[in-house]
């Protein structure tokens, strides 16, 4: 049988399972991404610029990015190079992901093409509560 990993991920924190049908559905690695539970006003260094607008006014240079939105995306990236990893090792055959859509659009965007392929199924849930041994019967897999 080809090992599956079973990626249950949210923008602060991940478990990958390792999942073989009718034998083993086992923990195999967690990550944990502390800076997405963070308020966007701590993940940045300094306060807003101030700009000169025409006339005199005065005006607050707002980043066209929010910082929480920077630190999921960062997250996804580690997460797709160290399945990435995986592949390339040959320590896995396909990948199921599981996360909440906003969460699973990152990571969908972050996985290369080859690492793409070998993803059979995704789960537009956030699942990454629930614990391991209900995990099976809620992605309707075959353990035992």
């Amino acid at each position: 049988m080809s090992k599956t990993l079973i990626m249950v991920a949210n923008a602060s924190a991940a478990r990958v399972f390792n999942y073989l049908p009718r034998e083993d559905f086992s923990l195999l690695n967690e990550f944990s991404h502390q800076q997405a539970r963070q308020k966007g006003g701590d993940l940045v260094s300094d306060r807003l610029g101030h700009s000169e607008a025409k006339g005199g006014g005065h005006g607050v240079f707002v980043p066209a990015s929010n910082p929480k939105d920077n630190e999921a995306e960062r997250f996804a990236h580690e997460l797709a190079d160290w399945l990435e990893n995986e592949r390339t090792h040959n320590r896995c055959a396909q990948v199921m992901l599981v996360a909440e859509p906003r969460f699973l659009g990152l990571l969908n965007k972050a996985l290369n093409r080859q690492t793409a392929k070998l993803v059979y199924q995704s789960v537009n849930k956030d699942y990454s509560k629930v614990p391991q041994r209900e995990l099976p019967e809620m992605l309707d897999l075959r353990i035992g």
